[in-house]
């Protein structure tokens, strides 16, 4: 009997997921204003209107990485009780079907996959989260390994990188939309390739090798940060 036998890898792409795959405002704008309704309700915050470009600077950031930045005047177990609350709602909202992803990505995926390239998610996000995101959009059809801030104690994520790298093929490419997805790529010196459609700030990314404009960028933008 003929056994098929699998081309090595050409390399390894490293993928963020939020602002770069995922188009997180649609579940993260609504569970962030929850939470601070809650806040306020519970008399320690006053009632304000935040627009969704000013929700949207948080994503990327770990948990505590957020709160603590955002309102570091909040007792640990209140920001993490609003935290919690945050999480619980955007998986409700992704396992109701509410989560999307950027439109293009899973034509950009499959074209990388089909290049011959692994795929890695490394986010800064929480493990249950990733879980409901990788059930929901069916993400091990195109990914191999995923990394999550909180199963490293909510290390940088360059940091995490520098513990698993040996355990993928290179070369290694880090694709992302905010400066943490830059840090990876500036302290271990591999291509990066910026999301400008993602939630970074203006000027937040000044190291990119190569910029992906729209998710149907991402397969050609890969192919030229490898040059």
């Amino acid at each position: 009997m003929l056994t098929t036998v699998q081309p090595e890898p050409k390399g390894t792409i490293f993928f963020d997921f939020d602002g770069t795959l995922h188009d997180s405002m649609a579940i993260y704008g609504p569970a962030f204003r929850s939470a601070y309704a809650w806040l306020v309700e519970q008399g320690y915050k006053q009632p304000n209107e935040f627009s969704d470009e000013w929700i949207s600077q948080w994503l990327g950031f770990t948990v505590e990485e957020m709160w603590t930045t955002f309102a570091p005047d909040l007792p640990e177990e209140v920001w993490r009780q609003a935290a919690a609350l945050v999480g619980r709602e955007m998986d409700g909202r992704t396992e109701c079907g509410e989560a999307q992803l950027f439109e293009g990505v899973a034509q950009a995926l499959d074209a990388l996959k089909q290049q011959g390239f692994d795929l890695v998610f490394l986010s800064n996000c929480r493990i249950a989260y990733c879980d409901v995101h990788r059930s929901n959009f069916g993400l091990d059809k195109w990914f191999c390994a995923y990394y999550c801030a909180e199963a490293f104690n909510d290390i940088p994520k360059w940091k995490i990188y520098q513990q698993v790298a040996v355990n993928h093929i290179y070369p290694h490419v880090m694709v992302g939309d905010r400066f943490h997805d830059q840090e990876v790529a500036q302290y271990a010196r591999i291509p990066f390739v910026g999301c400008a459609y993602g939630f970074g700030r203006e000027g937040e990314l000044d190291q990119v090798d190569v910029w992906a404009y729209k998710p149907s960028d991402l397969p050609r933008a890969v192919e030229l940060a490898l040059v």
